[in-house]
């Protein structure tokens, strides 16, 4: 069975990678254990960690990034505890339905979609609900390009005693975090996104008060695998050999290093400023060919585009004629929107200036 044709993928991941990238995953596979292994998994994370700017924890777990996502919300929150979750969006909705398969009280609050959530949001939810113990939102909401403003939310849940959990899956990398300057305790991302790396790895960090919250309780552990107890063990007690309590993806992880070195010998700064250029260029081409934008320049990501499909057109139809014609991958809207909008993605180092005119070429055949 052959594998599905190749796409050029302009999506919000997985992304393109580079040709080097590409040669790292595919080296002989190594052990995921021993003096050389230990000392390359432990500069990776320590690059995630400068990269986050936290002077906490960083495991680097296997999965998709919802199992860090999972280890953090398990980890952090007992059953019967009640928790904030901001809504704005698709992956909002989902951080809840996690949260609530532990048992957890989710109190949501709710942005319209395509819109971003506020500070003052939380505060009347806090307000409301005093007895609630934190907050968790995801920080870009791939689902409508929305960017929720962490800094803001994460100093009123402190102000209020409580802990912050971000979904940062779609962002690290591709926009500025300070996990310890905004308060933030516990953060999960993935590999496939920003960090310009193949799926496969789940970067997760532990604030210093974090591990406070984690030790609360001793007689509420959630699972083993993605226990947050269970990683910190395993890498006090075999840190120096074995520093995972499972078998590490150990091409993935080569790979990971060589897009977290690619990023740092472009400068995180310059790449930033990339992406930004890269969305404006894309969204004045969209607007030149008659596509109305989903949100905004000022409410939208520098990583992710979305717009309207024209009236009467699914969005369906015209991800099929970018694919079948052109061979080039967009991805259409989540839920209600699945069929109303089209999201394009700018979040892989290696698509430039020509990758964006090329799916505008291909946008601009388009026929009702």
């Amino acid at each position: 069975m052959s594998m599905p044709q190749k796409l050029k993928l302009m999506i919000p991941g997985p992304i393109e990678v580079s040709p080097e990238v590409l040669v790292a995953i595919s080296q002989p596979v190594q052990p995921h254990y021993g003096a050389p292994w230990t000392a390359f998994y432990n500069e990776t994370a320590t690059i995630l960690k400068d990269l986050v700017k936290t002077q906490g924890s960083m495991f680097i777990m296997p999965g998709s990034g919802s199992v860090a996502i999972d280890a953090c919300l398990g980890s952090a929150f007992a059953t019967g505890e009640k928790i904030l979750i901001g809504i704005n969006g698709f992956f909002g909705d989902r951080l809840g339905t996690i949260a609530e398969s532990y048992g957890i009280k989710v109190v949501p609050v709710i942005a319209p979609w395509g819109e971003a959530l506020t500070a003052e949001d939380f505060i009347n939810a806090f307000s409301q609900n005093p007895e609630a113990k934190g907050a968790a939102i995801v920080h870009l909401e791939t689902s409508t390009t929305i960017l929720n403003p962490i800094e803001e939310i994460g100093e009123e849940i402190k102000k209020r005693g409580g802990f912050f959990f971000v979904d940062a899956v779609s962002s690290l990398g591709g926009v500025e975090i300070r996990m310890d300057e905004w308060g933030i305790d516990f953060l999960a991302s993935a590999s496939q996104k920003c960090l310009g790396a193949p799926p496969g790895l789940a970067p997760c960090a532990v604030g210093t008060h974090g591990w406070e919250v984690v030790d609360r309780y001793n007689d509420q552990p959630h699972g083993w695998y993605s226990n947050l107890r269970t990683w910190r063990k395993y890498e006090k007690e075999w840190g120096d050999w074995h520093p995972t309590p499972v078998t590490m993806s150990s091409n993935n992880l080569a790979a990971l290093r060589v897009g977290l070195d690619q990023l740092l010998a472009e400068g995180v700064e310059k790449r930033l400023a990339r992406y930004q250029q890269l969305a404006m260029r894309l969204r004045e081409g969209l607007r030149r060919l008659g596509f109305k934008l989903y949100t905004p320049d000022e409410k939208m990501v520098p990583i992710l585009t979305a717009a309207w499909a024209p009236d009467g057109v699914s969005s369906l139809e015209i991800l099929d004629h970018l694919a079948q014609n052109y061979h080039i991958k967009i991805s259409s809207g989540l839920g209600d929107l699945r069929e109303k909008i089209f999201r394009i993605g700018t979040m892989s180092p290696v698509v430039g200036e020509s990758d964006v005119d090329e799916v505008l070429d291909a946008l601009s055949t388009f026929r009702k």
